[in-house]
């Protein structure tokens, strides 16, 4: 008899007989074989190679990091100085402004190009 679901037509399945057969299981045991030697140490040695120019990258960027660390702090230093100069110059060109008004204030003569001054030595000097 034949059955229909939707418009597909599906023949009944012959009912298969039970019979009590032995039936032959067989199983496929795969043994991994293990690499020679040779290939071992192959590996071993690319991944020692890899590892070794991992790190030798690695120190170089670290001595690079380390080297602009330190151009920073020789510039941070140096900008320093540069205005510990310019104060400096400030105060000197102060200093000279006022040296004269002191003099002056302290009873000592400015000497003109053409006098020429005469200092006296004392006995014991």
């Amino acid at each position: 008899m034949a059955q229909t679901r939707g418009n597909l037509a599906i023949r009944e399945r012959e009912k298969q007989q039970s019979s009590q057969q032995y039936r032959q299981k067989t199983t496929v045991v795969t043994r991994r074989v293990e690499l020679p030697m040779r290939e071992k140490m192959l590996y071993l040695a690319s991944v020692l190679v890899a590892v070794a120019l991992c790190s030798i990258v690695a120190w170089r960027y670290v001595h690079i990091y380390d080297l602009n660390h330190q151009i920073a702090s020789v510039q941070s230093q140096t900008n320093q100085i540069n205005k510990d100069i310019a104060q400096a110059q400030r105060d000197q060109q102060e200093l000279r402004q006022d040296i004269v008004p002191k003099a002056l204030a302290l009873g000592l003569v400015q000497a003109t190009e053409h006098e020429p001054i005469f200092v006296e030595r004392k006995s014991g000097e």
